[in-house]
């Protein structure tokens, strides 16, 4: 497509198939890998952008982030710099927004690779003066060659054109060392937690998508159980946000937790879940998270797809229950009843842990 003085070859790539009639045969020496999404979706593209890096070493790969996401790449390998994008920011103050689409183009990009597509970051790669833009097409709820693509397995196709066609079996995410170390100290200040083998869980999944919530009750229930019956020490995660769904949920318990939520910055709280046995959560950041530092977890699944966004790596266990309106992928429950978040018990979860992680 031509805009004014831009050239630009913007590649739309195609789900559920990698044949492609045109791959680009470049070498790329400046790109930007633009995702300012959510803590999810961000981890979901690490393997596209590690496969990126391993097919262009010698390029300077610049990531652009949601604001406070920087914290988890900085130092990072496989992005030579990041930068932070603030949305609603660039919504509200269009000055800014032409802006930084100037200074893109001082950049000289040669490659804009969109994993966060709109009509915003389309104006930002023509801006940019990129010669090649790859954009990101997201699976809607159709089967691609009888599956549906996990996300991280969309995201990949965003390359196809370069090239790049990995299986994706595991997100990766080094823990940063002062990272652990903070980490470390919160948890040695924490006297309900004494050297027991630690469990973390996640309550939390923010106001956007309340069908995915589980229950405060049940959690409360849940951690009393994992402490009385198991000897675990309980510490909830999460941001400031969730920080009165967590008292709520500790004040309907009889044992003794720990929260960290509000109380550790997205690194600390990485590295602090790589030190536990394992994570309950819904599907929200924090399960994600929890994967790409290798730690075990339990997803709790009632209105999303496991197949599109379930945890991917080793010792990922999820539970969702058959229903017949299951998935929906719907924000709020179109039925009322949340039956499929219901439907998962206190008993189904402490028998996961136990068969899981426990036993073996």
């Amino acid at each position: 497509m031509i805009f004014g003085q831009s050239k630009t070859k913007i590649i739309f790539t195609k789900t559920g198939s990698l044949n492609y009639n045109v791959v680009v045969l470049m070498i790329y020496n400046n790109i930007l890998f633009f995702k300012p999404g959510a803590i999810g979706d961000l981890l979901h593209t690490l393997p596209s952008l590690k496969a990126l890096r391993q097919a262009f070493p010698a390029a300077r790969i610049t990531l652009v982030v949601s604001p406070g996401l920087e914290q988890l790449v900085n130092g990072s390998s496989i992005a030579d710099r990041v930068e932070v994008f603030d949305k609603q920011r660039m919504k509200d103050r269009f000055r800014d927004f032409i802006a930084y689409g100037g200074r893109l183009r001082r950049e000289q990009y040669d490659l804009f690779i969109d994993m966060q597509p709109s009509l915003r970051s389309r104006l930002l790669c023509w801006l940019s003066g990129s010669r090649t833009c790859l954009v990101y097409k997201k699976q809607k709820m159709v089967k691609a060659e009888g599956r549906r693509l996990h996300a991280v397995d969309n995201f990949m196709q965003t390359l196809a054109p370069l090239g790049i066609a990995q299986p994706v079996d595991r997100i990766e995410l080094p823990v940063q060392q002062g990272a652990a170390r903070s980490a470390e100290t919160f948890l040695r200040s924490q006297p309900n937690i004494r050297n027991r083998p630690l469990i973390a869980l996640n309550c939390g999944v923010g106001a956007a998508r309340p069908s995915r919530n589980w229950f405060p009750d049940r959690f409360s229930h849940l951690a009393d159980r994992l402490i009385r019956e198991l000897d675990l020490a309980v510490v909830f995660v999460g941001g400031g946000e969730d920080n009165e769904l967590v008292g709520e949920v500790l004040a309907g318990m009889r044992e003794k937790a720990v929260s960290a939520a509000g109380k550790l910055d997205l690194a600390e709280t990485a590295a602090l879940l790589a030190r536990c046995r394992c994570l309950v959560s819904s599907d929200t950041g924090p399960l994600h998270l929890a994967t790409a530092v290798g730690t075990p977890v339990i997803g709790l699944f009632g209105s999303t797809d496991p197949a599109r966004t379930g945890p991917v790596g080793p010792n990922c266990t999820v539970l969702q229950k058959k229903l017949p309106c299951v998935p929906c992928e719907q924000k709020t429950c179109p039925l009322s009843t949340s039956a499929c978040m219901t439907s998962i018990s206190v008993d189904d979860i402490i028998a996961s842990i136990k068969e899981k992680f426990l036993c073996s």
